[in-house]
């Protein structure tokens, strides 16, 4: 009898041993997630927030020093609330799963995909991954054109990329914005472009120590942290980093010296 039970247990333990390895992706992506997407507010949409009479836009005093490129804004921050989240549609920077040469150096491409996307008031929730994919090929092939290169593109270049490739008349570069700063764009309906030193982000879905250059986009935001859309990893979609882990990633491009790069993010503002 004790043989009989010991031969059960034994089986029972292998059984559950398959079970793990079969079944380990999906487990993981549950661990990863538990505490990430949960406590997101609901997402809106851009024509909701365009709507809403509640926001303004950010006051700059006229003794700013303002370029073309480059503003630093000072935001009142009445009204905004306290937990928020804009719909913006999620791909990966790889969608088909193919993390080549190519779509390793893809977040930039598809960060402001994602922010058109919210835009044009595409559905919320997953970007087909087909047309996903076609897409952001075609955003690297006009850099080609336009920069002769697609790779690890500055917060400068972004604006001229997203101007010339969806018609944006108001891009601009914020050096070193705050939290609050952030905050006020999200609130009034404007995602935000971040690059940033991707091995200080330290998500746990990214392959090894983690790019040394990455972009992402911020969403929305709660009490302790950004909501974003990180297209470095499949699981991104509405993936939360406290707010001082943006905060101290947050680095421009710096000829590859990320960790000493500006601070800076880049808001597209939708034409109107």
């Amino acid at each position: 009898m004790r043989k009989l039970v010991t031969i059960v247990l034994s089986l029972i333990v292998l059984l559950l041993i398959i079970t793990a390895i079969v079944y380990r992706q999906t487990i993981f992506d549950f661990v990863s997630n538990m505490n990430r997407a949960a406590e997101a507010p609901a997402p809106q949409s851009f024509v909701e927030v365009a709507a809403s009479p509640s926001f303004s836009e950010p006051f700059i005093p006229d003794e700013a020093e303002v370029s073309s490129v480059i503003v630093t804004p000072i935001a009142p921050l009445s009204n905004i609330p306290s937990a928020f989240n804009l719909a913006v549609p999620f791909t990966s920077q790889a969608p088909l799963a193919n993390w080549d040469v190519v779509h390793e150096d893809t977040c930039e491409e598809a960060a402001i995909y994602m922010v058109n996307a919210f835009y044009e008031s595409w559905p919320a929730g997953k970007i087909d991954p087909e047309k996903a994919d076609a897409d952001i090929l075609k955003i690297v092939e006009f850099e080609k054109v336009l920069f002769g290169f697609f790779e690890s593109t500055t917060a400068a270049q972004i604006v001229i990329l997203t101007e010339q490739m969806y018609g944006y008349e108001r891009v601009e570069v914020i050096e070193d914005p705050t939290i609050d700063d952030l905050k006020n764009h999200l609130a009034a309906g404007r995602p935000v472009f971040v690059p940033s030193a991707g091995r200080m982000l330290g998500n746990p879905n990214f392959t090894g120590e983690g790019p040394l250059y990455h972009a992402l986009v911020l969403k929305g935001y709660t009490e302790t942290t950004f909501v974003t859309n990180d297209p470095g990893t499949r699981l991104g979609a509405d993936y939360q980093y406290d707010f001082d882990t943006v905060m101290n990633a947050m680095h421009d491009w710096n000829a590859g010296e990320v960790a000493s790069g500006a601070k800076v993010v880049v808001v597209i503002y939708p034409n109107e």
